[in-house]
C-alpha cells in the first residue's frame, strides 16, 4: 500500500541543518497494522506526517497504491489522521463531529447520516451521539475521532501516539479496541509509538527506528525473539547483553565461548561478524535459576536483589566480573545465595553492535 523509496528528511539548510531521516525505505503492505517504534527523536513522527502531506521529503520518494504522492495537498491524499491530542470540536456533538468530514467533502446528506451511524455502531458510541464531546471520557473522545477519521473510508489511517494521554488500564483496553476496528475495517493502519508493549501487542510488522534510520523490520515474534542488533534487543522488552567471544560459524550457527561452557553454538543475527569479542541477547523469561552445580549451568552468580510483581518475581544475579543479569522466576532464591543460570539455546542470540 505504502513504499517509501531512499527518504531524507533534513530540517534546516548548510550547516545547521538537522537530519531527521536519513535513506529510509520501507515497505507497508496493504491491510496490515503497521507500527514505527522507536524511541523520541528517531523520527518515526516525522516520516508519519510526510505520509500524512504535512512534511515533503528533502530527498527519496513515497508511493500510496503505486502512485507518488509528494506531489498532493494533504486533503487530496486518501489517507486520514488520529493526532495524539484526538482535535475534536468541543462546541459539536459527537454525530456533527464524526460527519465533519464527509460535509466538507459535500456528501448526500443521506450518506453522511448512515456513515454517521455505522461509525458509531463500529465504535460503540451509538448512545452517545447528541452529547458534546467535551463531556466524553478521553477513551470515548478517542473513539470519536477514530470514528472520524474512519468515516471518509480512506485507504491508510495514520495514528500518532493516539494513546499516550489514557491511564493504563484504558490504554490496555483501547489496543483490543484498535487492533479489531483494523481486522473490521481492513484498512492499513500506520501506527506511531514508543512503548513497546503496545507494538508487540497490536502489530502485524513492526519497524524499529533509532537516530533516523531504520534498525529492523519484522513480526513481533521476530523483532523480540531475533533481534539483528544491540539496540533492537535492548530497546524492545527487557533484556540481558552479556560478553562472549566468537569463535567461528558451523551449520549456520555461531560457536561462541560464553560463560562455564566451552563453546557453544547459537542463533546469530549477521553470518559475517569477525570472529572476537561479541554480545549476546538473553531473555529474563527464558533464564532457569537452579544450584550453582547443576547439570548445563552457562552462568554462575549471587542473587543480589527480587522484585515481586504479581505473577512471579524478577531477580538480580550478580556474575562474578560484575555484570548484573536479571531472571524472571515462580520462587525467588534467598539474597546471597549462590546460584546457576540455565537458558535454552536456541534463544540466545549473538548480535551487531
Amino acid at each position: 500500500m505504502i513504499e517509501v523509496r531512499h527518504v531524507t528528511k533534513r530540517f534546516g539548510e548548510g550547516v545547521s541543518a538537522v537530519t531527521a531521516l536519513g535513506d529510509v525505505s520501507m515497505a507497508i503492505p496493504e491491510g496490515q497494522f503497521f507500527t514505527l517504534l522507536g524511541p523520541s527523536g528517531c523520527g518515526k513522527t516525522t516520516l508519519l506526517r510526510m505520509i500524512a502531506g504535512f512534511e515533503l521529503p528533502t530527498e527519496g520518494e513515497i508511493t500510496l497504491d503505486g502512485a507518488p504522492i509528494g506531489h498532493l495537498a494533504p486533503h487530496h491524499r486518501p489517507v486520514n489522521t488520529v493526532f495524539q491530542n484526538y482535535a475534536l470540536f468541543p462546541h459539536m456533538s459527537v454525530a456533527r463531529n464524526v460527519g465533519f468530514g464527509l460535509e466538507m467533502l459535500r456528501r448526500p446528506k443521506a450518506e453522511i447520516k448512515d456513515t454517521i451511524e455505522e461509525m458509531l455502531a463500529l465504535v460503540q458510541l451509538e448512545e452517545f451521539a447528541s452529547r458534546r464531546v467535551d463531556q466524553l471520557s478521553g477513551g470515548q473522545q478517542q473513539r470519536v475521532a477514530l470514528a472520524r477519521a474512519l468515516a471518509p473510508r480512506p485507504k491508510v489511517l495514520l495514528l500518532d501516539e493516539p494513546l499516550s494521554a489514557l491511564d493504563l488500564k484504558l490504554r490496555k483496553g483501547m489496543q483490543s479496541e484498535l487492533k479489531r476496528l483494523q481486522h473490521e475495517t481492513g484498512i492499513t493502519f500506520v501506527f506511531v509509538t514508543h512503548d513497546q508493549g503496545e507494538a508487540l501487542a497490536m502489530s502485524d510488522q513492526i519497524a524499529v527506528m533509532s537516530a533516523g534510520a531504520v534498525q529492523q523490520i519484522g513480526s513481533p515474534q521476530d523483532i523480540y525473539t531475533a533481534p539483528q542488533s544491540r539496540f533492537v534487543a535492548d530497546f524492545i522488552g527487557d533484556t540481558n547483553i552479556v560478553s562472549a567471544e566468537l569463535l567461528g560459524y558451523s551449520d549456520g550457527k555461531a560457536r561462541i565461548r560464553f560463560g562455564d561452557r566451552a563453546a557453544i553454538s547459537v542463533n546469530a543475527a549477521s553470518m559475517a561478524l569477525n570472529p572476537g569479542p561479541v554480545h549476546v541477547a538473553l531473555r529474563p523469561e527464558t533464564i532457569t535459576v537452579t544450584q550453582e552445580d547443576a547439570p548445563d549451568v552457562l552462568l554462575t552468580g549471587t542473587v543480589t536483589d527480587s522484585t515481586y510483581f504479581g505473577a512471579g518475581s524478577q531477580m538480580l544475579v550478580t556474575l562474578e566480573n560484575g555484570v548484573q543479569v536479571h531472571a524472571q522466576v515462580s520462587t525467588p532464591h534467598p539474597l546471597g545465595a549462590r546460584v546457576g543460570l540455565q537458558c535454552d539455546l536456541t534463544m540466545l542470540h549473538v548480535l551487531e553492535d
